[in-house]
This record gives structure tokens, C-alpha cells and sequence, in this order.
């Protein structure tokens, strides 16, 4: 498939309009939580970490050794995967039947879901994992069609690059092992060269086995307990997990995906049916999961990454009611992801503040800033933050003062190994926003608590007043 073919060119242009749209709009949005802490995984190059492997930290750091610790610097590679990502979904659609304009369709459907328009703008490990699960599903057919030492050595690294990215992906390996047993392909699993995939594999990701031998474990431990975190089944949970996935993903197309899943099922084709095992995996895992710990919509990115264009697909060719209700169901993605992205880029809906869709990552150079003025001498005075989501953006938007940020907290975490130095006995500033905060006499031991000055970010807004104090001889925490 060449994409500058005239038979592509639209999927070229409009891949190419969205990539530059996203690179106006990525410096005016505020770095967020969870990239924020990714970015920070940049700044501390290491083997793995506590929450998750390595890839998406080793990727932030190529990118911002070229673009900067900013903003874009921090989203480029996100905007460039979503760009590619939606190539090798548009070849796998159009694999097919050989249809442009139906794997076009498929392609406007799949950034008319709105999380990936954060996910595509934002560099999260599922961000890397949207970039290989398709070539690792044309990696499976092609080995199942010829084993030569070449197809086992491309699966081994493409399995490998998805472990070094997120520990959901050993849930990869059960759909290749359903379809190589539902094809005969017995000998397969006896084959000499499947140790070629294996110590492939297991070689890319020694960084996180070697890391973890070295803390205890600690990052297996934290994840399998991140996933499934209680006993007990919570229904209320499972149910706002669905309404969320049904937000995220676009309410008229959120249905499309389980049509998708069928149909490729259904269809007889070998990659489809690849990605419907693939695809049956990851449902009842995260299904599974949301029973027992209320699911973040991202978790279950792939399926809707894979069977929502894939849906799209067949009902397009159903009947002419069923291409006007996706007309509009795209259509109405395409527009409120658009209205998102301008109001992000230039404020220009006239939404109270309280409303504002930057409230959550809007401000922290003025927090900084305010902060880093009450620092006379960085070596016994230091910033202090009580909540995570605050100290990873705090930490990268504290890189051009010569203070330390320290997340004061009592559980051990991926900030505690990136802390060098202790914060005890150290002058704090502590940073107290409104909607997190803590009572600092109560919850610090200091010599004298002070309360330094308070600001506001936004002029209508209660939820982000912030109150800065001063905590002299810190000791821990109560």
C-alpha cells in the first residue's frame, strides 16, 4: 500500500491536517497529570519504574533532547504515533476488500472518538501500544502463513516493544496461542524457532525484569494491585466504568465497536479473526477488572481502537439509514473534538471559568513562579506538594528554578527513588490548592507553620485557590 497513491492520497491529507492541527493546538494546553509524571520518567532515565516500564519514558527523552521540556516538546510524539497508528489501522480495514473510501470512513470514525484525541495528543504507554498492535496482528498471520526465521525474529521484537510499553501487553500472548491452535499449527509450539521470539522478547524487556530484581518487585506488586485492587465486586463502579467508556468514546459510535467485534468474527478473514481474538481478550480482562476497581476509560483503548473503524466498516455497507447514522455520529465527533481543541487553543467559547475545560492543567508556571519567590537558599528550602497529580507537574514545571519539589505524602511511590535528597529538616513551601487541600499544622510536623499569601488562578473560580505556606524544620508527616 503506498499512501501518496492516488488511491490514498485523501487518508494522506487528512492524516496530514489533523497531525498540523494538533501541533497548533498541542503548546496551549497545560501539561496533565499522567503525562506530566511520563515526562518527569524523561528527566530520570532508568531501567524501568515503579508504575510502569521504560518505553514511554526512553521515547520523552529522544523527543525533548530535540523539542524541549515543554509543552510540544512533550507531545510530538504522541501527535506523530496517532499519525501512524492511523495508517496501519487504515491498511487492516482496507485489507479487507481492497476499498479506500470504506477504510477512509473507518479512519474518520476513529478520531471522532474523543479519547483519542487526547491520546493522540498526550504520549501515555497505551499511546505506544496503539502503534504496535496492529503490525503485531499482520506479524501473527504472516508467521501462521510462513515460520522462517524472519516472522519469529519481527513477533519476538514486536512483543518485546509492547512489554517495554505497558504489563497489560502479556495479555497478547493468549489470542496467539488461540489462533495458532485454531489453525492446526501444532507444530508451532515445538518448533526450534520459537526460541527466537522468546529470547528476542524476554531480551527487550530485561530492563524492567532487571529493574524489579533490583526494588523488590515492587513494580509487579503495585501493578497487580492497581488492576484488581479489591475483593469484593462493586456494581456501582462496573457501572460508571461503562458510562465513562461510553462518554470517551462517543456515545453514537461507543455501540459500533461490539458490531465490530462480531463481524470480524464472522467474516472468515485471518487478520480480523486475529483481531477479534485479540480484541475478546481485552474486553473480558478489563471487564473483569472494572468488577472489582473502577476502570479509567484509556484502559480499554485498544478494543475501540480496533473494532469501532472495523464496525464502521460493515455498517456503512448495510443500508442508507444505517451511512446517515454514521454520518452524524462521525460527524458529531469530528465537530465537538474540534470545538475541544480550538477552546483549548484560544479560550474563544465563552464558558464561565469554573467551567473551563483547562481547569485541571491550567497554571502551574504561575504556581511555580509564586512558589520559587519565597526560596532565599535552595539548599534548605525546598517546595512541597501533598498530592501526586500535583507533584508531577509541579516537578516539571519547577525545572527552570534551582529548588527541589518534594510530594510529601506517607506511601511509597515512584517519587521517593527520584528523590535524592531527603526533605527532612528543610525549610518547605508547601503549595495547598482548594480542591486537595490539607490543614498543614495537622497533617505536617514543623517547627511553626506560616501562611505565606494566596492567589487565585482563574478570577471566577473557588476550586483553585491557592495558599502557599511555610513549614520550618519539616519532620513528616503526622
Amino acid at each position: 500500500m503506498h499512501l501518496l497513491s492516488k488511491e490514498h492520497l485523501p487518508l494522506f491529507y487528512l492524516l496530514s491536517f489533523v497531525a498540523v492541527f494538533r501541533l497548533l493546538i498541542a503548546p496551549h494546553l497545560g501539561l496533565g497529570a499522567d503525562e506530566a509524571h511520563y515526562l518527569i520518567y524523561a528527566l530520570n532515565l532508568d531501567w524501568s519504574y515503579f508504575d510502569h516500564p521504560p518505553l514511554v519514558g526512553w521515547v520523552q527523552y529522544i523527543f525533548t533532547s530535540v523539542f524541549g521540556i515543554n509543552e510540544l516538546g512533550a507531545r510530538i510524539s504522541a501527535i506523530t504515533i496517532g499519525f501512524f497508528t492511523s495508517i496501519f489501522i487504515y491498511k487492516l480495514i482496507y485489507q479487507i476488500n481492497s476499498n479506500a473510501k470504506l477504510a477512509f470512513i473507518a479512519i474518520l470514525a476513529l478520531n471522532a472518538m474523543f479519547i483519542f484525541n487526547a491520546l493522540f495528543l498526550m504520549l501515555m504507554p497505551d499511546t505506544l501500544l496503539f502503534l504496535l498492535i496492529v503490525p503485531i496482528i499482520f506479524a501473527v498471520d504472516a508467521l501462521q502463513k510462513n515460520d522462517s526465521v524472519k516472522n519469529w525474529f519481527i513477533l519476538g521484537v514486536l512483543i518485546g516493544l509492547a512489554g517495554l510499553s505497558k504489563y497489560t501487553a502479556v495479555l497478547f500472548v493468549p489470542p496467539i496461542i488461540i489462533y495458532f491452535i485454531s489453525k492446526k499449527r501444532y507444530e508451532l509450539f515445538i518448533s526450534p524457532k520459537i526460541l527466537i521470539t522468546i529470547v528476542v522478547a524476554l531480551f527487550i524487556v530485561s530492563p524492567v525484569l532487571y529493574w524489579n530484581m533490583q526494588n523488590d518487585w515492587s513494580s509487579f506488586a503495585y501493578q497487580s494491585n492497581h488492576v484488581v485492587g479489591s475483593p469484593h465486586i462493586n456494581w456501582q463502579g462496573f457501572a460508571q466504568s461503562l458510562v465513562a467508556q461510553l462518554v470517551a468514546y462517543n456515545p453514537f459510535l461507543f455501540t459500533l465497536s461490539f458490531y465490530g467485534l462480531y463481524r470480524a468474527f464472522k467474516s472468515g478473514n485471518d487478520v480480523l479473526f486475529i483481531a477479534a481474538l485479540f480484541g475478546t481478550t481485552l474486553l473480558l480482562f478489563f471487564t473483569y477488572s472494572s468488577l472489582y476497581k473502577t476502570a479509567l476509560p484509556h484502559w480499554s483503548a485498544l478494543f475501540y481502537l480496533l473494532f469501532v473503524p472495523i464496525g464502521t466498516y460493515y455498517l456503512y455497507e448495510k443500508s442508507l439509514s444505517w451511512r446517515r447514522y454514521l454520518k452524524f455520529a462521525i460527524g458529531f465527533g469530528l465537530v465537538l473534538s474540534s470545538l475541544i481543541y480550538i477552546e483549548i487553543a484560544t479560550k474563544i467559547i465563552p464558558l464561565p471559568d469554573e467551567n473551563s475545560i483547562q481547569l485541571d492543567v491550567y497554571g502551574f508556571e504561575k504556581i511555580m513562579k509564586e512558589a520559587n519567590e519565597h526560596i532565599q537558599d535552595p539548599s534548605s528550602e525546598a517546595i512541597g506538594i501533598t498530592l501526586w497529580t500535583l507533584a508531577s507537574r509541579a516537578i516539571v514545571y519547577n525545572e527552570v528554578y534551582d529548588s527541589e519539589v518534594y510530594l510529601l505524602d506517607d506511601r511509597y511511590d515512584q517519587f521517593d527513588i527520584w528523590e535524592s535528597t531527603s526533605p527532612l529538616s528543610k525549610d518547605m513551601i508547601v503549595i495547598d490548592i482548594n480542591f486537595a487541600h490539607k490543614d498543614i499544622q495537622a497533617y505536617m510536623i514543623c517547627d511553626s507553620v506560616e501562611k505565606l499569601n494566596s492567589f487565585k488562578l482563574l478570577q471566577t473560580n473557588t476550586k483553585d485557590n491557592i495558599t502557599l505556606y511555610k513549614c520550618s524544620n519539616y519532620q513528616g508527616i503526622r
